[in-house]
């Protein structure tokens, strides 16, 4: 079950909702710098940024849809899933996957009644990650289904037979797809949701005149597979350092959103920003802690993944999205987010933090808010160190002269 956090600010220039897929909290502390009573590893204001890093991940995403054999309706199937060793089960389905399955141009003319059906499975997380089937209408592709999720009833292939998509408003050239989606968190990667062979498997694809009975296209995988497997396009990288309402005074802050339309979340992204690495080797706790402003709409499949980078691996902590309300300026009503990572320390030498902004393809927005997108700004790490330090008092001092 997800967990809805409210956070809220201490004071009311910075105040908002945010949801998350974790049961971590994010904390309410008031903005105003490292914590004294722990040990500071490494500040970041945004003075200087070397050794940030921001990547494009769409530009570098592969196709999961494939040929297999595993858990077939008829020998070969298409697939949108993975048998991996380090899933729960053993196979399934990762974080951020964004995979098509893109159906051959077909040409219907004359048909009466066109027909798109299939023979499918799915198990995916319920209610957040979904396979949709999309056809181009009026140049755009356009969702026929809510998308399939969770486990498909039964838990086993059905088959649509006569009954399934129909075709009327594409024809006479049908354009269609297979289009899964996953979000940040909840998957057979991080563990969270163990599916069984998910996210979705597909075969037998056929166009085909109900009442005529003619078939028009017809995709059984048995040779290899007529549909292609695809990626959306490099969505670009919008992450970018800007002076404005939400930096600190003069210091810039980083933010992932169109200067051209802030008013709407830039469609299609994967987009990472990287701090630069800090030396925990002597840590023996750590909370990261940042400040960050977001206006993310809660209507649709938008968020962004709060990361830590140790020696190299990742590791996901939280996925969120939601509006933390209008810019208030960070310097003095941003939020002090956290995220504890004091399990990842043992035996680990330096730690980065990592936030990746992922959205959908339609490109929604606040509207009027102006300022769609993320921003990032102070962030640190603290903690208490492996050997105590004692505070020093006058007594202390003079006592070393005695």
């Amino acid at each position: 079950m997800r967990t809805i956090i409210v956070a809220l600010t201490i004071l009311v220039l910075c105040m908002g909702v945010a949801s998350a897929k974790t049961q971590t909290e994010y904390p309410t502390d008031e903005f105003q710098g490292p914590n004294r009573a722990n040990v500071t590893y490494g500040y970041f204001d945004m003075s200087d940024v070397t050794g940030f890093v921001t990547v494009d991940e769409t530009a570098t995403a592969v196709p999961h849809f494939h040929v297999d054999t595993y858990m077939a309706y008829d020998v070969n199937h298409w697939w949108c899933g993975v048998l991996d060793p380090d899933f729960a089960s053993g196979d399934g389905y990762g974080n951020g996957w964004n995979d098509l399955l893109i159906v051959p141009t077909t040409d219907v003319t004359g048909a009466a009644y066109p027909i798109l059906t299939f023979v499918h499975y799915y198990d995916s997380e319920p209610d957040f990650d979904f396979t949709y089937v999309e056809l181009m209408i009026g140049g755009v592709y356009v969702a026929q289904n809510a998308g399939y999720n969770g486990l498909i009833p039964g838990g086993t292939w059905v088959d649509l037979g006569d009954y399934g998509y129909i075709l009327e408003d594409a024809a006479p050239t049908i354009d269609a797809r297979f289009h899964f989606i996953s979000d940040g968190a909840w998957s057979d990667e991080d563990g969270d949701y163990d599916s069984a062979g998910g996210a979705y498997m597909v075969d037998n694809i056929k166009i085909f005149d109900f009442y005529g009975g003619f078939v028009y296209f017809l995709d059984d995988v048995e040779s290899g597979g007529l549909c292609t497997p695809a990626v959306p396009a490099s969505a670009g990288d919008y992450w970018h350092l800007v002076d404005d309402i939400c930096s600190s005074v003069v210091i810039p802050s980083w933010w992932c959103g169109d200067d051209a339309d802030t008013s709407l979340i830039p469609p299609n992204l994967s987009n990472s920003v990287t701090t630069a690495g800090v030396d925990i080797s002597y840590a023996l706790t750590c909370t990261i802690r940042f400040a960050i402003h977001a206006e993310v709409p809660t209507i649709d499949n938008d968020y962004w993944v709060n990361s830590v980078v140790v020696d190299g691996a990742t590791y996901g902590l939280s996925a969120w999205w939601g509006d933390f309300g209008q810019c208030g300026g960070f310097g003095s009503a941003g939020l002090g987010a956290g995220e504890n990572v004091t399990s990842l320390l043992p035996g680990a030498s330096e730690m980065k933090f990592k936030i990746t902004f992922n959205t959908t393809d339609n490109g929604c927005g606040p509207g009027a808010a102006g300022g769609a997108g993320i921003n990032l700004d102070d962030t640190w790490f603290e903690g208490e160190p492996v050997v105590a330090v004692e505070q020093s008092s006058w007594g202390n001092i003079k006592a070393m002269y005695r």
